[in-house]
């Protein structure tokens, strides 16, 4: 076989497959690129305006027992919750110091609440006998 015309007609075969694989990719692409884009795009629109509305109207309230009055009611308006407080004692103490109480009991303790509700915590000082 001469290598001349062996060499002559690779480029030509060479030149037919890149064509071929431009023009399918050219179809593909345009298949593609359809209406399918308004749809994923709705889709995807929708799913973020239900997100949305989701996380910002509902916030997931954490359990902030035995912890640092400071602590939790940081943690608590992070979240978007309006935290009260109350003494444990019954005595109605001026809380002036957060990082001398601790979180005795929470209400609500957990679950799932409207962004600016009210979360109480029931407090004692770190220096009031436990029990």
């Amino acid at each position: 076989m001469n290598m001349s015309i062996a060499r002559a007609g690779r480029p030509a075969t060479r030149t037919l497959s890149v064509a071929a694989a431009a023009v399918a990719t050219v179809a593909l692409l345009a298949a593609c690129s359809g209406g399918s884009d308004d749809a994923a795009s709705a889709a995807s629109d929708e799913s973020s305006a239900s997100e949305s509305a989701t996380t910002s109207d509902e916030v997931q309230v954490i359990d902030q027992t035995n912890l640092l009055l400071q602590t939790a009611q940081e943690t608590l308006e992070a979240r978007g919750l309006v935290v009260q407080v109350a003494d444990a004692s019954g005595q109605g103490r001026a809380i002036e110091d957060p990082t001398q109480w601790v979180v005795v009991t929470q209400e609500p303790l957990n679950g799932t609440v409207e962004s600016g509700s009210d979360v109480t915590l029931t407090v004692r000082m770190t220096t009031d006998p436990v029990g």
